[in-house]
């Protein structure tokens, strides 16, 4: 997996400069880090939960449940002992949805199975054209607050702690079979566009924790579910989780899989990192756009080493100062950005076959929204697509894209911002 883990200071010690880029204090945390081995605990299987909810904007029945192959290698299904394939059951006993046998789920890919009744989100992005729709479906409402896990066989004979392979539920969820250690906090049922994400960063979903991500992008299972799993949703709401801005994000079969082979550097590699072209700071304000201190905008140059062409490209947030932030750190709100052009820039592998110094086009890059929106701006576990990246125009081999990202700065103060990379051939 590669972290993009860009830090520093969003704050004013000063006066912005002439070119209106704040002046800019401290160090960062990290040009662009490639985190691989972790002291962090790894996933115990093959396939875990990685993202759920069981109540969203639609009510009750707005739920979807997430599988993750968290291999590098695809995942046939064939139950174990019997059954017509793996089933995702709730602690009542009954099954909610089967993943079937003979389905393969890629490495690093992922299965969703939806409540058809009351799911929103399935106009989220997922593959080329594709959306977040569920791969299977269910029509019986898992209940707030209850257990939730996976199982290598579909038939409630079968549910037993032989055959899980993964669970999460609340602390107080009665039936330790559906949940694991502690269990995570326990919700308000407010119906919010929310979800309960596995951590790949190794963090807990803290705002206030600085340094690289521990795990690396890899999720962590120390098999107990407070830890594992942080809460967010698009208001940042206090609802017995914790309270983080974040958003939805579920996964597909048809999804973008988390990748280590899309390389990233400074778009020029001969000026400072915390400063022009790599990082610029605009104190225009626009409150309207989530930027009330203007705007902060990190640059990018990410290079395909897959050996095929790549054909969707987007960066998942794992690690952010965002709402609520302490006092001396950044509130951060990744925004839309459109493409532009930037002149002036002295590093060759940029430029290419061009001469130095030479201009580039920087893409922009989308937040990704489902049901409902993020009309706060991004946060934990929001998405943002390179749109310029497509089936007809996919990043060749050994090429590479110019990307921005753009956070409105909604408090001024220290900041992280780390990425996964998600891709499809």
């Amino acid at each position: 997996m590669i972290n993009v883990a860009m830090g520093g200071e969003t704050t004013v010690p000063g006066t912005p400069t002439a070119n209106g880029a704040a002046t800019v204090a401290g160090a960062p945390l990290s040009a662009m880090t490639a985190m691989n081995a972790s002291p962090m605990p790894f996933v115990a299987s093959t396939l875990v939960i990685s993202e759920f909810r069981l109540r969203g904007p639609n009510g009750a029945n707005d739920e979807f449940i997430e599988i993750y192959n968290t291999s590098s290698s695809p995942h046939t299904v064939v139950a174990s002992p019997s059954g017509a394939g793996y089933g995702v059951a709730a602690s009542d006993g009954i099954l909610r949805c089967t993943i079937p046998n003979g389905t393969v789920i890629p490495g690093h890919g992922h299965f969703l199975c939806v409540n058809s009744v009351g799911y929103n989100y399935a106009s989220y992005p997922a593959g080329n054209g594709t959306t977040a729709t569920g791969d299977a479906s269910y029509t019986t409402d898992i209940p707030d607050n209850v257990g939730i896990a996976l199982f290598t066989s579909d038939l409630p004979a079968n549910f037993t702690l032989a055959n899980r392979l993964d669970a999460v539920g609340p602390a107080n969820e009665a039936n330790t079979l559906f949940k694991e250690g502690t269990g995570y906090g326990t919700l308000t049922p407010f119906s919010i566009n929310s979800a309960w994400v596995r951590d790949t960063c190794g963090k807990q979903g803290n705002n206030a924790t600085f340094g690289p991500c521990a795990s690396g992008g890899v999720p962590i299972d120390t098999d107990n579910n407070v830890t594992d799993f942080y809460f967010v949703d698009t208001n940042g709401t206090s609802a017995g989780g914790g309270q983080r801005l974040g958003a939805p994000g579920p996964k597909n079969l048809s999804s973008p899989v988390i990748t280590s082979t899309i390389a990233a550097a400074p778009i020029d590699s001969t000026q400072p990192i915390t400063g022009p072209p790599n990082r610029l700071r605009d104190m225009t304000s626009n409150a309207a756009n989530n930027s009330t201190f203007g705007t902060l905008e990190i640059r990018r140059r990410f290079i395909n080493t897959t050996g095929i062409p790549v054909t969707r490209l987007r960066f998942r947030i794992i690690d952010i100062t965002t709402f609520p932030a302490i006092s001396v750190n950044a509130d951060l709100r990744p925004i839309f950005s459109p493409d532009i052009g930037v002149a002036g820039i002295n590093d060759a592998s940029t430029c290419g076959i061009n001469p130095t110094p030479c201009a580039i086009t920087l893409r922009g890059t989308t937040l990704e929204v489902g049901g409902g929106g993020q009309p706060n701006g991004g946060g934990w576990n929001s998405s943002l697509s390179a749109n310029s990246i497509t089936l007809g125009t996919p990043l060749a081999p050994g090429n590479s894209i110019n990307v921005r990202f753009v956070m409105g700065v909604q408090q001024k103060g220290n900041f992280r911002f780390i990425v996964s990379i998600e891709a499809l051939p």
